[in-house]
C-alpha cells in the first residue's frame, strides 16, 4: 500500500447508465449523457465524423 495522495483519492462513480441510450455516459453533476446528449437537448446527439463502420 502507498502513502501519500493516491491511498487518498476515493472511488466516486460519475458515469451514471442513461435512460435512453443505456451506456455509461450520463455525467451525474453535469445531468447529461455524453453519448446521446439526454439532459441537453431534446435531438439524439450524432456527428457525421463519428459514424459507425
Amino acid at each position: 500500500m502507498t502513502k501519500g495522495t493516491p491511498s487518498q483519492r476515493g472511488g466516486k462513480i460519475v458515469h451514471f447508465r442513461c435512460r435512453r441510450c443505456g451506456k455509461h455516459s450520463y455525467h451525474r453533476q453535469k445531468r447529461a449523457c455524453a453519448s446521446c446528449g439526454f439532459g441537453e437537448t431534446a435531438h439524439l446527439r450524432r456527428y457525421a465524423w463519428a459514424k459507425l463502420k
